[in-house]
């Protein structure tokens, strides 16, 4: 008999919680209809003794009932619930404290690499032996105010004509990086190389225009009281604060490179904004004046020291990589990875060509104080230098971009 009673009370409880769920979702969507309200009310009231039991074990115990486990599966399943908003929050919030912490470290750390590196650009050209005593004798800063004792300006064919050669192919190189597309004319191989296209034509954009700027100063103004005028100021401003600034697109290839044909996780690829602000930083240096020398052209080369960083990283970002071997790369056979379209010889030009301009550095003060040659003798070998580096970069860039968009690149 007390088998049949538990097994009879059991039966009901069931029923009774079915009951209850269906009189509640009927309350919730009539619970402005008052009178069936007041009947969820009375009949929950006359249901509360069977369901309390359910929920505590030592009162199954005293009616000779066990507990029973989906009823405790169910308790656990209300405690799930309950916690599930909570935990969601906190792991929002998490993930936004992450995020903001990991921009305030690349934030710090742009601003330690700018501050350092203009500051090393400022020492290094005293402080390279042998060459520290002439550097002293050429590297009179000026703040944009010139005098007749040490201003030393070239107005000479010889230097704005090379100035002019190097705008037309610079810029001949940057458009053949952009048209440097699919060869099937394949719009996914395409959008695989617009970054690197992109970043590699305005890299050269930069160069042709500080060329062209430095080509109309060096032409248009001949005195040192046109030193001084605005005119002089915004345009040499655009030659040197494009070199400045071009160490924004270094670090943007640099860092496309290492996404591309990098290995995997050897160089940090940093936030998408941390190289902009970099060359941001030293283009507004230049505008304050803080690479201004009495000789005009000794402010590309602090600028060019400024470059040091983005250098090494398009360097490392391609170096660390382990090619194939001469037979497989750049045989065109090989579709597994643009990697294997690499070619060596053009590897090598991309090692020369970002590291090739290093030598100009103590080479300018030795040949200002020491080699007896004219100005104009000097800007042209300068300039003649800077065009095989230059177009070095500019074809082993074009070579990478060529790369990228004949790569067919897998169906995700």
């Amino acid at each position: 008999n007390n088998n049949i009673i538990a097994a009879t009370t059991v039966d009901r409880l069931q029923i009774g919680v079915k009951s209850e769920g269906i009189i509640s979702q009927r309350f919730c969507c009539c619970d402005a209809d008052a009178h069936k309200s007041q009947n969820f009310i009375n009949y929950n009231a006359h249901l509360q003794p069977l369901i309390t039991p359910m929920c505590n074990p030592s009162m199954l115990k005293q009616n000779g009932l066990q507990h029973s486990e989906p009823m405790a599966a169910y308790g656990r399943l209300a405690t799930d619930i309950s916690t599930d908003a909570p935990k969601t929050v906190s792991n929002e919030q998490q993930t936004e404290t992450m995020r903001f912490s990991t921009f305030l470290k690349a934030f710090l750390l742009v601003i330690f690499i700018s501050v350092a590196t203009l500051q090393f650009a400022l020492w290094l050209p005293f402080n390279i032996p042998v060459v520290a005593l002439a550097a002293i004798k050429t590297y009179v800063p000026a703040w944009y105010q010139y005098d007749v004792e040490h201003t030393k300006f070239d107005n000479t064919l010889w230097t704005y004509s090379t100035d002019y050669i190097l705008t037309a192919v610079m810029l001949f190189l940057a458009i053949r990086c952009l048209m440097e597309t699919a060869p099937d004319k394949c719009p996914r191989k395409d959008q695989s190389s617009l970054k690197l296209r992109l970043y590699s034509a305005s890299l050269l954009l930069c160069y042709g225009i500080s060329t062209l700027a430095g080509g109309w100063a060096h032409q248009h103004i001949t005195s040192i009281e046109m030193l001084h005028s605005v005119r002089f100021r915004v345009l040499w401003f655009l030659c040197v604060g494009n070199v400045s600034f071009a160490s924004c697109y270094m670090g943007l290839i640099g860092r496309e490179v290492q996404q591309v044909f990098g290995v995997r996780g050897a160089v940090p690829l940093g936030p998408w904004w941390f190289w902009p602000a970099y060359g941001s930083y030293m283009a507004a240096a230049c505008a304050l004046g803080y690479i201004s020398f009495k000789r005009p052209a000794c402010d590309i080369f602090i600028a060019g020291i400024t470059q040091f960083p983005t250098t090494c990283y398009c360097l490392v970002t391609l170096g660390l990589r382990k090619w194939p071997s001469g037979a497989v790369a750049g045989d065109g056979k090989s579709k597994d990875s643009p990697i294997s379209l690499v070619r060596l010889s053009y590897r090598i030009m991309y090692y020369i060509g970002f590291i090739g301009n290093a030598p100009l550095l103590p080479m300018y003060p030795i040949l200002v104080q020491y080699s007896g040659m004219s100005l104009a003798g000097i800007n042209t070998l300068l300039h003649s230098w800077l065009m095989i580096m230059w177009s070095m970069q500019g074809i082993s860039l074009l070579h990478l971009c060529k790369a990228m968009s004949s790569y067919k690149p897998k169906a995700s």
